[in-house]
């Protein structure tokens, strides 16, 4: 099957610097690292670009996950991480900017350009390489659009002007019940003539380390970043096509593959394990960007509370204009869902617009429900939420969380004896506070989702939830 050649170079980036989440120090072999240390700890997060005239914007409403897919080699054996990061340095000391994470799952599961990791697909040699042979960014949820050209997703390299590292890139068509790709679009290669530079030259140390052991200074590089964008359209994404994220291959993907060859990524044929030309130095930038003139509905809370065998459904959303309506779904398996009432938008493009709908399950057997919103633009484009989990009957007594490890979105579960505001905060391991946001409780069992914890490293948190009389309750979680 022939390649596809579709790619845009993107001219200009706009970053928002942000604080790192924690900072973290450890000595090794008489060197300092300090990650996310002030003076150092600016990350810069790409929130728009720049290609062919057009500006695009980042999607914090269609969230994701990384998938790392591992194969060991002659030189490589196991889960190693290798990573690069902005940095100044002295002698014996390195100031990495970004917050210090080794899992690299969660590490590329953002939109930042100050970190990323060295030779992604290199397994022919015995320095800085990985035993990957496949990288995907998988949706939490399917999404479809009628104008694919208008959307699409962004890659971006350290390294050299003109001199990028080549890659493969397929869009995601069709996943199993745990997020594993079943299909492909069409493969596109992206060569070093098809990235724009987008920032000045910047020193990045190189480290290596087997997770999840600490991070060992490798390398000193001063380089810059440049990056390529490909809408869903030159992916081979048609209109209103459901679309679950994209994959990256290495350069010596054979011309001979086919999108289906591309599934199995532990087929030698297709993924040698001696690559040699897989130097891709990715930055950690990953999600959907699209243009700004049809930027999609953002949620920023979604809740339920049932009281007497009603479910009080509540949701925000801001950025509108371009909303159709919403469709309330509801399962009693988790699996098969059902429409129970459409509301139309307020298509209120500025501000903060509120819902709520409340839904009498009196009728209804079950003793836990499961809802959704899905919401329909008006050129077509949809998108479904996370799914809530509603308990009836006061079966649930105090505060509950799952899941645990969680690796995406904490789902929380509390019974209210009042409609109230609560305070909800999580804590890193060092007392840090790394989220902080205010949730209205309805009387009865409350179901709400925390979606920040997917930014969060991995590691141990707790969570505190405080309650309009001081009243606080504290549970342990991990973000694995």
């Amino acid at each position: 099957m022939p390649f596809v050649n579709a790619q845009a170079p993107i001219t200009s980036i706009t970053t928002v610097p942000a604080t790192a989440a924690t900072g973290t120090t450890y000595d090794i072999s008489s060197k300092t690292y300090n990650w996310g240390i002030s003076p150092n700890n600016s990350v810069d997060y790409v929130e728009e670009f720049k290609t062919g005239g057009i500006d695009y914007a980042y999607t914090s409403s269609l969230p994701g996950q990384v998938k790392i897919r591992r194969v060991d080699n002659a030189n490589v054996t196991g889960n190693f991480t290798l990573v690069w990061a902005r940095t100044v340095n002295t002698a014996s000391v390195y100031n990495l900017f970004p917050e210090y994470d080794n899992n690299m799952e969660t590490f590329f599961n953002t939109n930042v350009t100050t970190k990323g990791t060295d030779n992604l697909f290199t397994n022919g040699s015995a320095t800085n390489v990985n035993n990957i042979e496949r990288l995907d960014w998988v949706l939490n949820s399917v999404f479809s659009t009628p104008v694919p050209e208008k959307i699409g997703f962004a890659i971006f390299e350290r390294g050299n002007s003109g001199g990028h590292d080549p890659f493969c890139i397929a869009a995601i068509t069709a996943v199993e019940w745990s997020g594993n790709p079943t299909a492909y679009g069409n493969i596109v290669r992206v060569t070093s003539a098809n990235y724009g530079d987008v920032t000045g030259t910047f020193n990045f140390n190189v480290l290596k380390a087997q997770y999840p052991q600490n991070l060992v200074y490798n390398t000193n590089i001063t380089q810059l970043i440049g990056g390529v964008f490909l809408s869903l359209q030159s992916l081979g994404i048609g209109a209103n096509q459901s679309v679950y994220g994209y994959s990256l291959f290495s350069d010596d993907l054979p011309s001979s593959a086919t999108p289906a060859d591309l599934v199995d990524y532990t087929n030698p044929a297709f993924f040698p394990t001696n690559t040699s030309s897989g130097g891709l130095d990715l930055a950690a930038v990953t999600g959907i960007y699209v243009d700004k003139g049809i930027l999609p509905v953002r949620f920023t809370s979604f809740t339920a509370a049932e009281k007497q065998h009603k479910v009080d459904l509540k949701w925000s959303v801001e950025n509108e204009a371009s909303a159709n309506y919403y469709v309330i779904e509801r399962s009693e398996d988790g699996s098969n869902f059902s429409s129970v009432a459409t509301i139309k938008a307020n298509k209120n493009a500025s501000g903060v617009n509120s819902y709520s709908y409340n839904d009498d399950i009196s009728g209804l057997s079950g003793n836990k429900f499961y809802y959704r919103i899905k919401q329909y633009d008006l050129d077509g484009s949809s998108y479904l939420t996370q799914t809530l989990l509603v308990r009836v009957s006061n079966t649930v007594n105090g505060l509950t969380i799952y899941p645990n490890p969680v690796k995406s979105n904490l789902f929380v579960t509390m019974n209210s004896s009042k409609d109230q505001k609560v305070k909800i905060s999580i804590f890193n391991f060092m007392g840090q506070e790394v989220v902080n946001k205010i949730e209205r409780l309805s009387a009865g069992n409350n179901s709400i989702v925390i979606d920040a914890v997917c930014r969060l490293a991995a590691g141990s948190y707790h969570l505190v939830i405080t309650d309009e009389a001081g009243v606080k309750e504290i549970r342990h979680f991990i973000r694995k």
